[in-house]
Parts: C-alpha cells; structure tokens; sequence
C-alpha cells in the first residue's frame, strides 16, 4: 500500500509540477501581450510554489517516473475514449448512452471499410512476406562482410528508419511518377517494403550476431554442406527473430498512413486512410468501431513481436543484442 501512495503522490506532484511550468510560461505570454490579469499573476505564483516545492517533496527519480506516467496518460487517454466510445449505443459521440456493439456490424456492413480493410491486409501481408525475405538475406549477408563494406548499408539501413517518413512519402512519390508507375496498391507495397526491409534486417541481425558462431563452425567440421548447416542450425535459431521480424513488418504496413496516403492514388484506400477520409466529415460512432478494430489487429502484432523478442532475450540469458554489428 505504501509503494502505492508513493506511486500516486509522484504522479500528482508530476502533474503539479507541469501545470506550474504551464502556468508561468502563460504568464508570460499575457505578459509580453500586454494582457496580463489578476487570474494570471495567481496562476504564476501558484505555479512558482509548485515549482520550487515539488522537486523538495518528491525524490527526482519518483519525479521523472510520475511525468513519465503523465505523459503515458496524455498520449493514451484519448485512444481509451475512442475505444469507449466504440461501444456506445447512441448516434450522438459527445455522450454515452449505453453499451453496445451495433456499430462493430455497422462499420463491417460498409463497403468501403471492408473494401479497405480488405485492401490493407494484402498490401501488409505481401509487404511483410517479401521484407522478411530480403531482411534475412541482407542480415545474415552484412553480418559475414567486413566493417568496411558493411557500414555503408547500415548508414542506409538507419537513414531509412530515422529520416521522418514525410521526407520518405514525398521521395516515394517523386520517384514513382518520374519512372512512370501509377498510383496504387503496387507502389503502397513497394514503398512499405522499403522500410520493412529495414527492420527486418536490423531484428534478424540482432539475433544472428548474439547467436555466435561454434554450432555452425561444428556443423562443418562434422561434414555438412553450408545448405545443410544453414537449414538444420541458423534457420532454425533464426526463426524467433525471423517471425518477430514479419510481425513487425506487417503491422507497420498495416497501420501506416504518410507513405500510403502519398502513393495509394485515387480509390486505394487503405483502413486508415479510410478512417482518416471519414473523420474529415465529423466523428461517427462506426469510425470508432473500425478505430479500435484496426487498433485491436496492431496489437495483435505488436503484442507477438514484443513476446517474441522477449522469448529471445530470455534465451540469451538476459544479455542485451546488438541492432548493428558483425562477426569477426
């Protein structure tokens, strides 16, 4: 019970804290507006007491906790209302009538969701499939290479992870227009295939890495040809990260938005881009329900991959593996 209280009382002195900073930097802008009232010069001395009395009553590591608990719920709450709202039984989104799950039917009754619905699954499942392939082959390749060949291709490898996938989307599309492809499922794939490969390759040579080399190195020194060693030892301890890998890839393609929406072109609609189109036109009850189903599937994969990940760390005896690196 104690640990309890200390986790609540760091939380509220986190929120206290933050809505001071809050409260002064407003303050301030009223100030430098000439805007400045008497509920503002309050506002700035309550928030300069919470500042200074916060950090004295709370422990800095209780502290950071409870703003990293504050901004869990920031991020998390509206994703709750969404998924509570799902099951309202009124028309009306602003207010909860009652339980119900009418419109998970409505939502699969619209042909253009399930068309969409439809259309994400295939672009994801094929995405996941050819970037596992290509993923694996460049992991276990990069991984037996030199340092000087492979960091040329790691620089690429993050480049595609890190640069903002706005920056991608665009050059996607200046791409497919300049080679002549037109807009739709197959450019979706392509592009989506592109950063799945990534990291694909960066969770299979984690894996590969932490695995060492003895069993293969023993493998041919009993006889076995490089196929067979590949087959009955590296594939076989690959296989964790390898499906850990096609999960991840799949739900990033299923769930993405920039890329798709810069290289579906016109009547491509995928799940999101079909959500994202209906909420321009106001908030529905059965955008709701297809929120959380497609948010239901992306856990579904997040979930396994995480498990997955975990089962290997587990393996490994704890140790930590590197995303980038190679034998020798």
């Amino acid at each position: 019970m104690p640990e309890a209280l200390r986790k609540v009382g760091a939380f509220v002195g986190a929120l206290c804290f933050v809505l001071g900073l809050i409260a002064v930097v407003a303050f301030l802008l009223a100030l430098a507006g000439g805007d400045v009232s008497a509920r503002g010069a309050i506002g700035l001395v309550l928030g300069v007491a919470a500042i200074v009395i916060v950090p004295r009553l709370v422990p800095l590591p209780s502290l950071l906790g409870g703003y990293s608990a504050l901004v869990y719920a920031f991020l998390f709450f509206p994703i709750v209302v969404v998924i509570i709202y799902s099951f309202n039984s009124g028309n009306n989104v602003a207010s909860f009538a009652g339980f119900s799950t009418q419109w998970f039917s409505r939502a699969l009754e619209d042909d253009t969701i399930t068309s969409a619905i439809r259309r994400s699954l295939q672009i994801a499942v094929a995405s996941a499939i050819v970037a596992t392939v290509f993923g694996t082959a460049a992991a276990l390749a990069l991984s037996r290479v030199s340092r000087r060949v492979r960091n040329p291709f790691d620089v690429l490898v993050f480049l595609t992870l890190v640069v903002p996938e706005i920056v991608l989307a665009v050059s996607c599309l200046i791409f497919f227009v300049n080679v002549g492809f037109d807009l739709g499922l197959v450019p979706m794939f392509l592009a989506h295939t592109v950063f799945n490969a990534s990291l694909v390759l960066l969770v299979v040579r984690a894996r590969f890495v932490s695995m060492g080399s003895s069993l293969e190195e023993a493998s041919r020194d009993l006889g076995a040809s490089a196929l067979a060693t590949f087959r009955q030892i590296t594939l076989p301890r690959l296989a964790p990260a390898i499906v850990a890998g096609a999960m991840l890839a799949f739900t990033f393609s299923f769930d993405d938005v920039v890329i798709s929406n810069f290289t579906a072109g016109a009547g491509n609609d995928t799940w999101p881009l079909r959500i994202l189109a209906g909420i321009r036109f106001g908030l529905r009850p059965d955008l709701n329900a297809a929120a959380t189903m497609m948010l239901a599937v992306t856990l579904i994969g997040l979930g396994g991959a995480a498990l997955i990940i975990r089962h290997m760390a587990r393996s490994e005896g704890g140790a930590g593996v590197p995303l980038a690196g190679g034998r020798g």
